[in-house]
């Protein structure tokens, strides 16, 4: 095995170069070196596990923009079912509750991958108001009034009263990170449309401003490159709202949380760490192919949709600005805008400058900061369905989610000590052990 160092300088301004050609051929040729070893790792898998033959049917269902004028103008709601061949229509429905993105065949065959064929199961997930194709007739998206819970809610209960009607047996409901909050809210409200619900990753406290995501920063890529990457965010303060710099630090913060957060980019972390060490413009253009090799160029498309004030339908049907209703909700609903205790921190945006950006999106001050937070926890004292909640231990959203030790009555809680974000999406062992408990409490009430 090769080994190469490396040997950096520190000028007056803090920020690291590295010393002439060679020494950034050799942070390039490490680079390489990890790059190709995360590769075989990160990999996406497109495999079909040996998964026995399906069909796929779409639906579109016009949802009334508000469920209480049920006259007026309607947004399409996008809807898939998976059913597997062999399985009977009255079999259990696993629901996949939408949450910000949106939802392609993608997800019914990774979903169904994760289970393998072991199950007798139908597959629906149904897209969320506001992203995707999922949209109003009106072209101007720039202010996604439409998009807010109770109506998303609303929408659900309409997908299950109509594919009831086609699909007999017990459904199932299921959520991940946001969406987990989602079905929380959805079994508190409509109690009688599933058996049982899993909630992965719920958050079930929304406070405007979250430290608690900061705080696992540091432990989760160690406290020397946590100080690094806080010598980048400063370099790179913006001069005026949502200028270039301001894009580029809102990138790099998006990129720290997918390392952070996602189970499958942990195998980047070594790679991350070492070019870290890079100039701040140098380590962007690193990070730039890095994304859209692992990431699917997401982080790039969160900033610029994060800065959007004007956005087309066509932009949100076709990728560009799907992030866009995200960035309304938390600022007319939600909350969790990122931020660090510490003024020295990596999230150095106050309270002010969150409530001046959500101004100047959408004309308005951010409700989020104003009124009591949302939260699930209410509904949780007294679910009528059980609820199956699974988190890790290495989780950033831990400090809102979930407590480890929190007693769950009706159903069960997974708590993964090593895990991070959604630990289930990644672990198919943990995926089938999950949905066998589900379907347990949903034969239990046939």
């Amino acid at each position: 095995m090769m080994y190469t160092s490396i040997v950096l300088v520190q000028t007056d301004k803090e920020k690291f170069e590295t010393k002439p050609t060679i020494r950034r051929r050799s942070i390039c040729l490490v680079f390489f070196v990890l790059l190709c070893m995360c590769t075989l790792s990160c990999g996406k898998d497109t495999s079909q596990d040996g998964m026995q033959s399906y069909r796929i049917i779409h639906k579109v269902i016009p949802q009334p923009v508000e469920h209480a004028d049920p006259s007026g103008p309607k947004v399409s709601q996008q809807v898939d079912i998976l059913i597997p061949d062999g399985v009977p229509l009255d079999a259990p429905v696993f629901f996949h509750f939408g949450n910000e993105t949106d939802l392609t065949d993608a997800h019914l065959l990774r979903m169904r991958r994760l289970h393998g064929s072991g199950f007798q199961v139908i597959y629906v997930q149904a897209e969320h108001r506001g992203y995707g194709q999922s949209l109003t007739q009106d072209e101007d998206q720039s202010v996604p009034a439409y998009v807010r819970v109770d109506q998303v809610l609303a929408d659900a209960h309409e997908v299950v009263h109509q594919l009831k009607k086609e699909y007999s047996g017990p459904w199932m409901a299921a959520g991940w990170s946001y969406g987990g909050a989602l079905v929380i809210e959805f079994a508190a409200r409509y109690p009688e449309d599933v058996k049982v619900i899993l909630s992965s990753s719920g958050v079930v406290d929304w406070p405007f401003l979250d430290y608690g995501y900061d705080r696992q920063i540091r432990k989760t890529l160690g406290d020397a490159c946590y100080k690094r990457l806080v010598r980048h965010s400063k370099n790179l303060k913006p001069e005026q709202l949502f200028d270039e710099n301001w894009m580029e630090r809102e990138f790099l913060h998006t990129t720290i949380m997918g390392v952070t957060q996602f189970p499958r980019l942990k195998n980047l972390k070594p790679a991350f760490q070492m070019l870290s060490f890079l100039p701040t413009r140098a380590f962007l253009k690193v990070l730039h192919p890095m994304d859209i090799r692992f990431g699917d160029g997401e982080a790039w498309k969160y900033a610029q949709a994060s800065a959007a004030r004007r956005v087309t339908g066509k932009q949100v049907t076709e990728g560009i600005h799907n992030w866009h209703a995200w960035r309304y909700q938390m600022c007319a609903e939600i909350g969790g805008f990122l931020a660090s205790e510490d003024p020295a921190g990596l999230f150095i945006r106050t309270r002010d400058d969150c409530c001046e950006e959500c101004r100047a999106l959408f004309g308005e001050d951010p409700h989020s900061a104003e009124g009591p937070e949302w939260s699930q926890r209410q509904e949780l004292e007294s679910l009528p369905v059980p609820l199956i909640y699974v988190t890790g231990g290495m989780d950033p959203w831990l400090s809102v989610s979930l407590e480890p030790d929190y007693k769950i009555e009706n159903g069960r809680y997974f708590f993964v000590p090593e895990g991070r974000h959604c630990p289930d999406r990644e672990d198919p062992e943990l995926a089938r052990e999950i949905l066998a408990e589900m379907l347990k409490y949903a034969d239990a009430k046939l």
